[in-house]
């Protein structure tokens, strides 16, 4: 009886999570190509608003710092190639509440598309790019699937972060950031 009840109940709270007005989202393109290598490789800054069900929305700050290593492969019996992986370091602010650290780890495993962790994530992370648009998904503790769509703008410079929550197919959460490298 009482799933019965959450069912309608979440349908109605999904209608009040919309997209927050940050910055007019970028076109998709073909050109450039989305690198992520390239794009988070230095410090970046992202800000927006982090918009929840039945919360009011709540800046977001990101500080981040990337960097490229090399590593060898162990889990192959064979004599691969080392991999280059994207390390990204973040510090995430959400409101009021203290900074926290998570880090990216990503992999190219076939051109345009990637694998890694997060530390915020329950299991791997997979993403696709495909021209100027970066697709990301993972899952998050208590089954929260995510889902963000990165667009880079035409300088190559910044970035439109689109990024949906979302439990039992709807959206519990949405946030909407602008990311910039910075020098």
């Amino acid at each position: 009886m009482r799933s019965s009840l959450l069912v309608p109940l979440a349908l109605a709270l999904a209608g009040c999570v919309s997209t927050p007005p940050i910055a007019a989202p970028l076109a998709g393109s073909e050109a450039p190509r989305f690198d992520p290598f390239t794009f988070f490789a230095g410090r970046s800054q992202g800000t927006g608003t982090l918009d929840k069900v039945l919360s009011d929305p709540v800046p977001v700050r990101v500080e981040s710092n990337g960097r490229i290593v090399t590593e060898a492969q162990t889990e192959v019996a064979w004599a691969a190639p080392p991999r280059r992986v994207l390390l990204l370091d973040q510090t995430v602010t959400e409101g009021d509440k203290p900074p926290r650290a998570r880090q990216w780890r990503l992999v190219e495993v076939a051109p345009g598309r990637y694998e890694g962790t997060l530390t915020d994530a329950i299991g791997p992370v997979r993403g696709e790019a495909r021209g100027n648009l970066l697709v990301l998904e993972y899952t998050m503790e208590g089954s929260f699937k995510v889902r963000q769509e990165l667009t880079l703008a035409p300088d190559g410079m910044r970035a439109d972060n689109r990024l949906k929550v979302s439990q039992l197919g709807i959206t519990v959460a949405v946030l909407a950031e602008d990311i910039r490298k910075t020098p």
